[in-house]
């Protein structure tokens, strides 16, 4: 869900959409299933318009399971797809990235993990500390993008 407010004359409204929308990204991060936005305009009944249209759906989000989540991550961890350093090479090199990007991310790992990757969790660990690196957004977001990707194709 997608909450949008303009300068808030009601802070505390803005809090539960900061709250929730951390809460959203940190447990859903493989996609956005029911995906639904809301615009709310500042007016008199914007609390009331907030309370009967954007509740019921955090609520749901809240009481739902993460079973999707949990059996994805599972199943990229057992996925073993390299165990040799030729085979990680070209694992990232068809997964679409450069050369220099597969040696950042395959160094990232080594010392983020003490060992070299082997299952797509690995590469995906990888790729997404090498995109908390990156300065420029646009550049975190076609890593993570990538790294989506990978864990999607796991399960």
């Amino acid at each position: 869900m997608l909450l949008r407010f303009g300068k808030s004359r009601w802070p505390e409204l803005s809090q539960i959409f900061l709250l929730s929308s951390r809460r959203l990204r940190q447990s859903q991060p493989l996609g956005t299933e029911n995906f639904e936005e809301i615009t709310i305009r500042h007016s008199r009944f914007a609390a009331q318009r907030f309370a009967h249209e954007a509740a019921p759906a955090l609520t749901s989000f809240a009481n739902s399971s993460p079973a999707l989540f949990v059996a994805g991550i599972k199943a990229a961890r057992a996925r073993i797809v390299a165990r040799k350093d030729e085979d990680r090479e070209t694992f990232l090199r068809r997964s679409g990235f450069s050369k220099g990007e597969t040696g950042k991310v395959l160094e990232t790992v080594l010392a983020e993990e003490g060992r070299p990757p082997e299952s797509i969790f690995d590469f995906v660990q990888g790729i997404t500390a090498l995109a908390r690196t990156k300065t420029t957004q646009d550049t975190r977001l076609t890593l993570e993008g990538k790294a989506k990707r990978l864990l999607e194709s796991a399960g």
